[in-house]
Order: structure tokens, then C-alpha cells, then sequence
């Protein structure tokens, strides 16, 4: 099983602090406020790379996601994950090297709930959870591993909130056959999560799932 050292856990805790602090007034900020999810964005710790932690220069002028875990202490960051801000070259989202795909806000996984939203991403999760939805992301839809099915037992319906287009919809069809209580939700052609909650609005958008 891949394991992080102690040291490298102290050293991923330590850079998202650091970026978390540089957040506040920076294009990352702004970003996450015309997007509706300023609150959401500050509670889940979402920063800015503005002076990169050792051996993450690449991530410069990045948004920095970090995959908290509720315990903390040196545990307390599974990962980061980087979106690229503006218009520039190269992919929109990074991921940290040898690190695999995991749960984004697994901290919507242990609060009762008779429902959970799986979202393709982990902008469109901070959007649900904006909407008062417990959401977690996969950051993309080949992205999901067998070892996560059973954090979703129990739930009566695990809403499965793929993009509006052909990839996200074999997402959401994938989910609903390997999940017994999974609920695939289409949003309509080009709208994703985020950009439906910002276009109709949190209750439309409860609506829609039929809460």
C-alpha cells in the first residue's frame, strides 16, 4: 500500500498551511468568490501558491485544494490538488507526483446524513456544499478506486452528479450500476454543478435532486 514518511506528512501539513495563508486578497480568493463559494472555499482551508513549498515550483500562481481528514494532527492533508488560474498553458489541474486518486471532503462521510452527493471535481462538491448538499469529488471520472465503494454503504441515496456532457453522464451511469443506492442527476447539457447553482440557485438546485 502506498504510504506517505512522517516527514513527507509533515512537509504536505506545513505547505498547506503556508498556502492557505496566502489566500486571503490573492487571484485564488477571487476566483472562489466569483464563483459563489467564498465560505465554503475558506472552512474546507483552499489557498494560493504564492511561495511554493520545496520541489513545488511548478504550482506557482496555482489554486491549492488540499484533501483534509477530520482528525488532524500530522494525518490532517491526504494530498493537494493544484487548478491553474487564468487562461494560460498547460493542464487545469495538478495533481502532487506518485500520489493517488482519493475522496475529496471526506468530511461530509462521517456527519449524519440520509444522503450524499459524489461530484465529478472538487469545485462542484464546495458548490453542493454551499448548497447545504454534503458533497465530496473525484477529481475525474476515471478516478474512482473498488476501495471507496463502501464509504457510500448505508446512505438511502448517493446522489451521482456527473457534468453535462458525455464523459460525466457515463460517470453517473458507471456510479449507479456499481452503487446499489446511487442516484444519477443530470443537469442539463454544458452545466456542471457549480455553474447550475450560480445560474438557478441553491434551492433549484435541491430541487432538482428532489430534496
Amino acid at each position: 500500500m502506498w504510504r506517505l514518511s512522517e516527514s513527507q506528512k509533515h512537509d504536505l501539513v506545513t505547505a498547506a498551511i503556508r498556502y492557505s495563508s496566502s489566500y486571503q486578497g490573492s487571484p485564488a480568493e477571487a476566483l472562489m468568490v466569483d464563483r459563489g463559494l467564498g465560505a465554503v472555499a475558506e472552512r474546507l482551508g483552499v489557498g494560493f501558491v504564492s511561495e511554493p513549498a520545496i520541489s513545488h515550483e511548478r504550482y506557482r500562481g496555482h489554486l491549492a485544494i488540499p484533501y483534509l481528514r477530520p482528525a488532524g494532527g500530522i494525518n490532517s492533508v491526504a494530498t493537494i490538488r493544484f487548478r491553474r488560474l487564468g487562461d494560460g498553458g498547460g493542464p487545469k489541474y495538478l495533481g502532487l507526483p506518485g500520489h493517488p486518486p482519493r475522496i475529496f471532503n471526506t468530511q461530509a462521510l462521517i456527519n449524519p446524513s440520509p444522503y450524499v452527493a459524489v461530484c465529478e471535481g472538487e469545485l462542484d462538491a464546495m458548490a453542493a456544499e454551499a448548497a447545504g448538499v454534503p458533497a465530496v469529488g473525484i477529481p475525474g471520472v476515471s478516478s474512482w478506486r473498488d476501495h471507496f465503494d463502501p464509504a457510500f454503504a448505508g446512505y438511502e441515496t448517493v446522489f451521482v452528479l456527473g457534468d453535462g456532457d458525455d464523459a460525466g453522464r457515463k460517470f453517473s451511469q458507471a456510479m449507479s450500476e456499481r452503487l446499489p443506492n446511487a442516484k444519477g442527476v443530470d443537469l442539463g447539457d454544458g452545466y456542471d454543478v457549480n455553474k447550475f447553482v450560480q445560474e438557478f440557485g441553491h434551492d433549484a438546485f435541491k430541487e432538482r435532486l428532489g430534496l
